[in-house]
């Protein structure tokens, strides 16, 4: 590789670091190239004076534009986006180390079907079971529905070694756990359905005969 293609990956690298990470490579310079500590030292002041987790929200909002998915910072400061039709939400908080990500209500029931609602508390459970990340739902009492949505907390250090790629996957696995949900409430559904049709064969068998 030439050393201008060299020092261009070595930019990319560097500008996925925190300050701390950083840091820790300026303190052994014996292991890098000069080029490279040059480059490390010229993002640590930089970032000198930003927040850690700051810079962090910047490195998630930069892998969500590659996305196609640009975001808009709300009044928390959480990253409010839409990724291939499903609406999203990124906490990040102080403690960078982690980030939560939450999509929106993507599902309601009447709660006056309760059948329905019994079928999709158990799909419920059976998607936490088989899925990756957890699914919750939530009573609405004013409007008389209940909502359901999915979350999860996940490592996001740039020690990762595709930060974009990595946040698709796990962005991907909320549509998995809707499709377990949605196909459990359509076998719970199947299967009442035939219970109820064996029922009402049943009830002819029994009708007296002239």
């Amino acid at each position: 590789m030439k050393k201008n293609n060299l020092i261009k990956e070595w930019e990319k690298t560097i500008n996925k670091m925190s300050y701390k990470e950083l840091q820790r490579y300026i303190s052994v310079p014996y292991v890098c190239y000069p080029e490279f500590l040059e480059l490390a030292k010229k993002k640590m002041n930089e970032q000198s004076s930003i927040p850690e987790h700051e810079i962090m929200k910047g490195m998630v909002k930069e892998c969500l534009k590659e996305l196609g998915c640009p975001c808009e910072v709300t009044e928390d400061g959480d990253l409010d986006f839409y990724f291939q039709g499903g609406h999203f939400l990124i906490i990040l908080g102080e403690d960078n180390h982690y980030i939560d990500i939450c999509d929106y209500c993507w599902m309601r029931v009447d709660l006056g079907d309760t059948e329905k609602v019994e079928r999709l508390k158990h799909s419920i459970n059976y998607a936490n079971a088989n899925g990756s990340v957890t699914t919750v739902y939530f009573t609405d009492d004013d409007e008389q529905f209940i909502g359901v949505y999915c979350t999860t907390s996940i490592l996001y250090r740039p020690m990762v070694s595709d930060l974009k790629d990595y946040l698709a996957i796990r962005l991907n696995n909320f549509f998995l756990a809707h499709d377990l949900v949605n196909s459990e409430m359509t076998l719970m559904a199947e299967r009442d359905k035939k219970k109820r049709s064996e029922l009402d064969l049943s009830d002819i068998d029994k009708l007296p005969i002239n």
